[in-house]
C-alpha cells in the first residue's frame, strides 16, 4: 500500500507514511474471508513448540531484532505471555507481559465496535450518508457512506503525509486538511486502506454522543470490559508502565502527538488487554451478534494489489491472491503447508511501534505481539513465519 508513495519521500516521512497504516505484506498474512471450508483442527502439539517459538523469540531480543510482549493462546488456555528486551534502555527497564504499547492502526478495531454500540443504540446507522454528520460537508463526499469509511472504500484520501506530527491538532483541524482534495476513486468503487476515513469516524462519534472519542470508548467498551491497561496514549506517557519506542535499537523514535493518530490509532494497551478484548468478540461476551456478524463478515473483497473490489466467487477462485475487510479487521486466507488457514487480524506501526493481532478460528489459536521497535516485522512471528513452522501446521 505504502512503498510506492514512500520511495518519493524522505526517511522521516516514510517513517510518517507507515503511521497506523497496514502494509501489503501484512495484508498478505492478517485475514479471513469466510468462504471457505474450514480446515480440521488436530490436537494440540507438545509444549515442544512453544519453548521453540519462545527460544526463536529470546534469541530475537538479543540480537536486537526484536522488543516487546509477546501471547499466545489456544482454545482459551494462555500458552506464552513474555516480555522481550527494553521497554526503556536508558532506565534499565525491562518489557514485561503487563507493559503498554501504542497499538496503532488496531485501534481501528474499537472505533469500529463503538460504530456498531451507537447502531444498536438507534443513534446511527452504517448505511448513513456522511454528510449528516459533517458541517460543510464538501460535495465530493455526498454519496460517502459510514460504511465506506469502515471499509475504507470511500476513496477519501491518507492524510498523514500532510499534517505536521508533532503539532497537536483536532479532529475538525484534521478533516479539514483533506476535506478539500480530491477523491482517489469513486465511492464504493475501490478498496483504498486510509486512516482519514477513521478520523472522520471518531469525528462522527463525538457530535453523536456529545462525549470525546476517548471517553465514549471509555465508558462503553473498555470500562464494560475491564480493560484497565488500554486507553487514549498521552504524549509522554509514564514509565516503568508504558514502553518507549525506538526507531532501531536503540534510538528513540520520532516525537508523535497523539492529537494526530486519534481514532485511527491513538490507543495504548498490553498483550493481556488485547487477549481479553479478543475473548470478548470471539464467544460472543461482548455486543450483539449481530454486531459482531457485521465486524467479522467480508464487507468488501479485492482480488489485486490495485484495490480492485472482486465478488466472492473470483476470490474463490484465486484465494491466495485476494483478502476482504470487515470492520476493523483484515480477512483472508494463508498457505500452511498445501492447505489454507483462515485467519482475523490486524496490524499497525508508528514511529517507535508495531503490533499485530492474529486469530486463527479454525485452530481457536490467538497471537499477539506488540513491540517498541520499529524495524521489527509482525509477520516473523505470524503465519509464514515461527507460529506457522512450530505451532500452525501441528494443528492443520
Amino acid at each position: 500500500m505504502d512503498t510506492v508513495e514512500s520511495d518519493r519521500l524522505s526517511p522521516r516521512r516514510r517513517r510518517a507514511f507507515r503511521l497506523m497504516s497496514v502494509a501489503v505484506a501484512a495484508i498478505a498474512v492478517a485475514g479471513i474471508v469466510y468462504l471457505y471450508p474450514a480446515l480440521s483442527s488436530r490436537p494440540p502439539p507438545t509444549a515442544g513448540s512453544i519453548t521453540a517459538i519462545d527460544h526463536f523469540i529470546t534469541t530475537q531480543a538479543q540480537q536486537r531484532r526484536f522488543s516487546g510482549t509477546v501471547l499466545i493462546a489456544q482454545d482459551g488456555k494462555v500458552l506464552l505471555d513474555k516480555g522481550y528486551g527494553w521497554a526503556d534502555k536508558d532506565q534499565r527497564l525491562q518489557n514485561h507481559s503487563t507493559t503498554r504499547f501504542r497499538i496503532a492502526s488496531i485501534t481501528k478495531q474499537f472505533t469500529a465496535m463503538a460504530i456498531l454500540l451507537l447502531q444498536e443504540q438507534g443513534k446511527l446507522r452504517v448505511q448513513d450518508l456522511i454528510c449528516v454528520y459533517i458541517s460543510s460537508c464538501p460535495s465530493a463526499w455526498k454519496t460517502i457512506t459510514i460504511q465506506h469509511l469502515l471499509t475504507h472504500t470511500s476513496g477519501i484520501p491518507e492524510y498523514i503525509t500532510t499534517v505536521p506530527l508533532q503539532q497537536a491538532t483536532s479532529p475538525d483541524l484534521l478533516i479539514a486538511t483533506f476535506e478539500s482534495r480530491p477523491l482517489d476513486f469513486p465511492p464504493g468503487t475501490k478498496f483504498g486502506y486510509t486512516n482519514s476515513g477513521y478520523v472522520i469516524l471518531g469525528s462522527v462519534i463525538e457530535k453523536v454522543t456529545g462525549m470525546s472519542y476517548a471517553a465514549f470508548l471509555q465508558r462503553t467498551i473498555l470500562q464494560e470490559l475491564h480493560l484497565s491497561n488500554t486507553g487514549y496514549d498521552q504524549n509522554s506517557p509514564p514509565l516503568p508502565e508504558h514502553a518507549t519506542g525506538y526507531k532501531q535499537p536503540w534510538d528513540k523514535a520520532d516525537y508523535l502527538d497523539m492529537s494526530v493518530a486519534y481514532a485511527a490509532g491513538a490507543l495504548y494497551s498490553t498483550v493481556d488487554d488485547l487477549y481479553r478484548w479478543d475473548t470478548a468478540l470471539f464467544t460472543g461476551a461482548f455486543a450483539s451478534s449481530d454486531s459482531r456478524m457485521q465486524m467479522f463478515a467480508p464487507q468488501v473483497t479485492t482480488c489485486d494489489d490495485q484495490g480492485n473490489l472482486c465478488s466472492s466467487a473470483e476470490c474463490d477462485a484465486q484465494r491466495i491472491n485476494c483478502f476482504s475487510y470487515g470492520y476493523g479487521w483484515i480477512l483472508q486466507q494463508v498457505p500452511v503447508d498445501q492447505q489454507y488457514a483462515r485467519v482475523i487480524a490486524h496490524g499497525g506501526s508508528l514511529p517507535g511501534f508495531v503490533s499485530g493481532n492474529f486469530y486463527y478460528p479454525d485452530q481457536k489459536l490467538t497471537l499477539i505481539v506488540l513491540s517498541n521497535l520499529e524495524t521489527f516485522s509482525a509477520n516473523a512471528l505470524s503465519i509464514n513465519g515461527v507460529v506457522e513452522s512450530a505451532y500452525i501446521r501441528h494443528l492443520i
